[in-house]
């Protein structure tokens, strides 16, 4: 009980008490001095006065804490209709009731509005899902199967003409489907980086990166240096940056022809930076930002992150990429 509330009970109980003892002095005629005469009865009536004082006292206590109970009650029971996202039932023109009633209003359009969002994002995610299927779809034709298809139709042309020319000519001839075929290799090397999953499945972001680069070296002409200083980052934290680092790796290889790839990982007091550089051919990123998936991609991510993202690139120059995304005090690794 706050002490503003026992002061109050306590005046209220004198200003009763006051009220009693000036009835009973006015009703039975009693006086002062009267009361000076007989010191027994000074200590009868002071008796009776305390007795009643802390006979009062103890009443307007547990009054109070049965009214606090009651709205206590009241106040849980309109809490839990509003969590159950029910509507509650009136209450009285109390500010407590008019505030609840709010949270409650609020609550059902916070609701409603969730769902909207949540339909919507499913919505989007299957459109994603179709667009990625599409691209893939478009990829495979415009680069392996246009490679495959090159290559099948220059070896069907050889077959029938090898009698007719030289050795030199056969050799030269074969080393270009070679480089088809290679080409359609790699080509399908990097769809298939792309598709692998995009969880870690139970790994560190240091061991997601580097089970995809060396995954990398093994299939890929390119080498790579990599860096990895951390302790422990949130889980929704790498699993977005796994993915950033995927979608520069794949750009890479599909674009860059890099034949170096350098990536760090560094965890500091406040924030942890990915930084990726390699040495392809580059672009203008004037040019190029509105038009490309995979680097909008990225800048989404880092934006929901609330990171900082800086890119450069220039053509025949390389790429850039260093994110830093802050590490809030107390976060907690959660999947």
């Amino acid at each position: 009980m706050k002490k503003q509330t026992i002061v109050m009970l306590f005046l209220f109980d004198l200003l009763i008490l006051g009220t009693v003892s000036f009835v009973l002095f006015d009703s039975l005629g009693l006086s002062f001095k009267l009361l000076t005469s007989d010191v027994s009865l000074i200590l009868r009536l002071g008796f009776t006065l305390l007795s009643l004082a802390v006979t009062l006292m103890v009443l307007l206590v547990l009054g109070w804490f049965l009214l606090d109970e009651y709205s206590t009650r009241q106040t849980n029971y309109q809490l839990r209709t509003i969590l159950e996202n029910k509507p509650i039932r009136e209450i009285g023109e109390t500010e407590l009731g008019r505030n609840l009633l709010r949270l409650s209003n609020k609550m059902r359009h916070l609701t409603t509005n969730l769902q909207k969002t949540e339909n919507a994002y499913i919505e989007n995610s299957e459109d994603i899902v179709k667009q990625e299927r599409r691209r893939i779809a478009r990829d495979l034709h415009d680069t392996v199967s246009q490679e495959l298809f090159a290559s099948s139709m220059m070896l069907s042309g050889l077959a029938h003409s090898a009698p007719d020319l030289t050795t030199k000519q056969l050799q030269e001839q074969l080393k270009t489907v070679e480089g088809i075929v290679n080409d359609a290799q790699n080509d399908l090397r990097i769809l298939l980086l792309h598709l692998r999953p995009t969880e870690l499945e139970g790994k560190t972001l240091s061991e997601g990166l580097r089970m995809i680069l060396r995954e990398l070296t093994d299939k890929a002409n390119i080498t790579v240096n990599y860096r990895a200083e951390v302790v422990e980052i949130p889980k929704s934290i790498e699993e977005n940056l796994f993915r950033i680092a995927q979608e520069f790796i794949s750009n890479t290889l599909k674009h860059a022809r890099a034949d170096h790839l350098e990536v760090y990982l560094i965890q500091g007091d406040s924030d942890v930076e990915l930084k990726m550089i390699d040495d392809g051919q580059g672009f203008d990123l004037d040019a190029n930002r509105e038009l490309s998936y995979g680097l909008k991609n990225i800048e989404d991510r880092v934006e929901d992150l609330a990171g900082t993202m800086k890119l450069l690139s220039s053509k025949g120059q390389g790429t850039s990429l260093d994110i830093r995304v802050p590490l809030m005090e107390g976060e907690e690794d959660g999947n």
